[in-house]
């Protein structure tokens, strides 16, 4: 079902949203580690990992709509097919999407019609290695190491790679802003990744 407040474009994925994104990309490398002058204090780390292990765990379930609620209505869901990432405003991606596109993905994936998910798709999400720090005003920055084990057609495959992660405030609960998952073999050929990773 198509949320009616949403609108047919997306105002907020602009110049300036895509060089906070590339800044994104060059914090999240993590070059130094993460400075002890950025931690977080418990009670917000504690949340933010509620958050990424439910968001796991919720689209392990196939209970997408609930999935989407640990969104920003201003969010970016990203997967390079470059390793490093690069610009997606310069070089295709594999999935670029923002929240009215993962609603569109939700709503066909309830057609009961979406042959990507005939029969359907079983995963188990592993996170791992979470490091966490202070962002902007209002955000918390994330990385995790991740393994997908996936089952489909009787066919068990494993993907894996790392995951960064902008969590913002809103409302009084922590939504993703921004996920960048970054598969090991993104500049590989690619099988059926129309599930959500």
């Amino acid at each position: 079902m198509t949320d009616k407040r949403s609108s047919h474009t997306s105002h907020y994925l602009n110049d300036a949203f895509y060089d906070r994104l590339m800044q994104l990309v060059d914090d999240w490398r993590l070059d130094d580690g993460v400075s002890p002058s950025l931690s977080i204090d418990g009670a917000d780390k504690q949340a933010c990992e509620r958050l990424l292990f439910a968001e796991a765990r919720l689209a392990d379930d196939l209970r997408l709509e609930q999935w989407l609620d640990c969104y920003s209505d201003k969010c970016v869901y990203w997967i390079p097919s470059s390793y490093p990432a690069s610009d997606p405003r310069q070089q295709i991606t594999l999935e670029f999407h923002d929240k009215r596109r993962l609603q569109d993905r939700v709503a066909r994936i309830r057609t009961g019609v979406a042959y990507s998910m005939h029969p359907v798709i079983r995963t188990r999400h592993v996170l791992g290695n979470i490091e966490y720090w202070r962002g902007d005003d209002n955000e918390v920055r994330a990385r995790a190491s991740f393994i997908i084990d996936a089952l489909f057609n009787e066919k068990h495959r494993t993907l894996s790679g790392w995951i960064g992660y902008s969590l913002v405030k809103e409302k009084g609960d922590w939504k993703i802003a921004v996920k960048q998952i970054n598969l090991i073999d993104a500049d590989c050929l690619q099988e059926n990744n129309t599930f959500f990773l």
